[in-house]
């Protein structure tokens, strides 16, 4: 007999599960989303575009540092596991298009040094373009099964991997 593998409850993290506006100054959590999630729990991943770290040191009131973000998903993992949503798996794509590429394996190198303490199962930190939404490669990786995010990309990186999409109100 086969077992047929768990059905993978894929989340963006800015404006879907943390607030994107006003994200260097302050973390506040989206209540509103534990409404529109199914009934059944199941297993979460985090998919998130972190490519600004790439980018921060030169403009440091626009983008945050990896350590910020770091926060951040810390911040995330921890809402949901409290709202009883098991967060197994967080992936994050460090690329930005204007960003050199040693800053971008430098940002990388930094928050991969912090993922372990997430306590994931399963988390990558990926530096290539074809990882950063709207390309369907971080959602693929999860085993994504069903996408919830605020943005034309996310919807277009579901739509590319084959999954459902639910729009979510950006949580400002």
């Amino acid at each position: 007999m086969t077992q047929s593998k768990p059905a993978i409850l894929a989340l963006d993290m800015d404006g879907t599960i943390l607030n994107y506006g006003s994200h260097l100054l302050e973390t506040r959590c989206n209540l509103s989303l534990l409404a529109l999630l199914p009934r059944q729990r199941q297993p979460v991943a985090i998919l998130t575009n972190q490519g600004g770290m790439a980018l921060w040191r030169s403009e440091p009131n626009k983008y945050p540092s990896p350590e910020r973000v770091a926060e951040r998903i810390y911040a995330a993992v921890r809402f949901l596991r409290e709202a009883g949503w098991p967060v197994e798996i967080i992936i994050a794509s460090c690329y930005h298009p204007r960003a050199e590429h040693v800053a971008i394996q430098s940002a990388a190198a930094k928050l991969r040094g912090y993922m372990p303490q997430f306590g994931a199962e399963f988390w990558l930190v990926y530096t290539a373009e074809r990882a950063r939404k709207p390309h369907p490669l971080m959602l693929k990786a999860a085993g994504a099964t069903v996408y919830y995010g605020d943005s034309p990309e996310d919807g277009q990186a579901a739509q590319a991997a084959g999954i459902p999409f639910v729009a979510v109100p950006r949580f400002e």
